[in-house]
């Protein structure tokens, strides 16, 4: 390893890690990370390593090193963070010990990591090779590295992230030094309309929310990157909150507490999802076992020989690595009292999902790891009486491990375009995943302790959507069904218009302040002819919005 790669790769980790941590837990998006830290890199090795003649190979080899810290991070905030609104004693118990927190959170980070790494060394060949399939981050990385006009687009971001440093500094203040920068004005006063209204209701059936709007430049690039996915079901989360959520709540159930209401509504649109999610899982992993254990071509005994050959690496090596896994991954499970077939279920349903979101990751870009997550836990809460911690773990260990097979192979996706040896990037895929495992559990440590969880800061709508799943699952009568049949055939109705349920609960549930930053920077994006060529600079300002809340944490 180079001494200036192995830094930056280092660096690179830390940065992925503390960035995707504060956003997996802040909106119910995760972006991938990678094309960031590639222009980042080019800006680093230009500076650092002007003349050297292998730049491309260094910086993809720093920036798929960096890129796994990422994807672990996005996981252990949309799933692992859960516990805290399942059990918060436990979670409470936990978090007053910051060095039992971090081991924690360290131990399953590489438990389920290098699970994910294993799944993607045995299926490399098979998914780029043979199958040929796209994996698109590696290929836009790749791109990006190689374009002529790639440094204006690094300087471009460098402006972003240093711009919005200097106004978070003159907004927040650090120190002794005193922002003075307003966080934002009110746009509409809270106001009841009284249409409709009459004497049998004790509340307005129309309200409308105080509305804010909050110069805060993170959520306005967050908004502009993801554009009309998250703009338009939020818009229709907050429209329908107004017109039909809270009327309907006035109407018929102010027996209930608005917050008790709101719950058991978001549940049932959760459930309904998560059950035609379900319903619709199973056909892609019956391919999947019947692709890996089927007598075809391309069968796991074919993937391994692949591994151990194609790529010119001893057997030895591949059988070293699957032992390692193997007892980490019993070891891990046993010391949270899981019963021996409720760890061979995980163990099967894990490396199958690894392998069939890695084939989805390859064919569109996009790492669904919900769904698998929530087809594995359903029936484990039925066959083996899983408490909420072990819920908990399964659905981390399905979304760590699918997310990290995936950003691995695009990562190998960039190598074999780069001429990069496999061997050579898997080493600092390697790297990556320990640095960032060792740093996780400290920064969500340090997010959490000074924002806290489910606040304006770190909503944790992922989080929350599992618990409301999970919860309503387990006690399912402590519920009103009336409520739960409402919230499940709204939810079912978006589907069949093709808006997305979970993203619309994020314009119901979370504050109205955050959900018009997120679509003020959708709208942005539409009065420009050419947004892609805008990105570089706004993952620049929410990159420097992440860290800023991270620096105003620690200080």
């Amino acid at each position: 390893m180079k001494i200036l790669t192995f830094i930056v790769a280092v660096v690179f980790s830390i940065f992925s890690t503390a960035v995707m941590s504060y956003i997996s837990m802040a909106i119910p998006i995760g972006p991938w990370i990678a094309p960031t830290l590639a222009l980042i890199g080019i800006i680093i090795f230009y500076i650092f390593n002007k003349k050297g003649s292998d730049n491309c190979q260094q910086i993809a080899l720093a920036t798929f090193a960096g890129s796994v810290g990422g994807i672990i991070a996005t996981a252990i905030g949309f799933y692992f963070t859960t516990i805290y609104f399942l059990d918060p004693i436990l979670f409470t118990t936990w978090f007053k010990k910051p060095l039992d927190f971090s081991v924690l959170v360290a131990s399953l980070s590489l438990v389920a990591s290098f699970f994910g790494l294993w799944v993607a060394n045995i299926f490399e060949n098979k998914l780029i090779v043979y199958d040929k399939l796209s994996f698109p981050i590696g290929e836009l990385v790749h791109k990006t590295i190689s374009a002529q006009k790639t440094l204006r687009k690094s300087i471009e971001l460098a402006v972003g992230f240093i711009s919005n440093t200097i106004f978070c500094f003159f907004q927040d203040g650090l120190g002794s030094f005193k922002g003075f920068i307003t966080k934002g004005v009110t746009l509409v006063p809270k106001m009841d309309l009284n249409l409709l209204q009459t004497n049998l209701f004790k509340s307005p059936i129309f309200q409308i929310p105080e509305i804010r709007f909050d110069f805060w430049p993170m959520l306005w690039a967050l908004g502009f990157v993801t554009g009309h996915v998250i703009a338009v079901p939020l818009l229709v989360g907050v429209a329908c909150k107004i017109l039909l959520v809270k009327p309907m709540y006035v109407i018929a159930f102010q027996d209930l507490s608005w917050s008790k209401y709101i719950i058991t509504f978001c549940s049932g649109m959760v459930l309904s999802t998560a059950i035609f999610g379900f319903l619709r899982t199973p056909k892609d992993l019956f391919k999947s076992f019947k692709n890996l254990f089927g007598h075809a071509n391309n069968s796991l005994e074919s993937s391994v020989d692949n591994y151990c050959v194609k790529t010119k690496l001893w057997k030895k090596s591949f059988f070293m690595e699957t032992f390692l896994v193997v007892v980490l991954f019993f070891g891990f499970l046993s010391y949270f009292e899981f019963s021996i077939l409720a760890q061979i279920y995980v163990f099967i349903f894990a490396f199958v999902c690894a392998y069939q979101i890695s084939i989805i990751s390859g064919k569109i870009g996009l790492a669904t790891m919900g769904k698998f997550a929530t087809f594995v836990i359903v029936p484990a809460m039925f066959i083996f009486q899983v408490n909420y911690l072990q819920i908990v773990l399964i659905t981390s260990f399905i979304g760590i491990s699918g997310g990290v097979a995936s950003d691995v192979l695009f990562g190998r996706k960039l190598a074999h375009l780069s001429g990069i040896a496999s061997n050579t990037m898997k080493k600092y895929q390697y790297l990556g995943i320990i640095v960032s495992s060792i740093f996780a559990g400290f920064i969500f440590w340090i997010l959490i302790k000074h924002f806290g969880l489910g606040s304006e800061q770190l909503f944790a709508l992922r989080a929350q959507n599992r618990w409301m799943l999970i919860d309503t699952i387990k006690n399912t009568s402590s519920f009103n069904y009336y409520v739960i049949l409402l919230g499940a055939i709204f939810g079912f109705v978006l589907s069949k218009v093709k808006i997305s349920p979970l993203l619309v609960l994020g314009g119901l549930f979370m504050p109205e302040n955050i959900t018009l930053g997120l679509i003020s920077g959708a709208l942005l994006a539409l009065f420009v002819k050419n947004k892609e060529d805008k990105y570089p600079f706004w993952s620049g300002v929410y990159a420097a919005g992440s860290i800023w809340m991270l620096i105003e944490a620690i200080f």
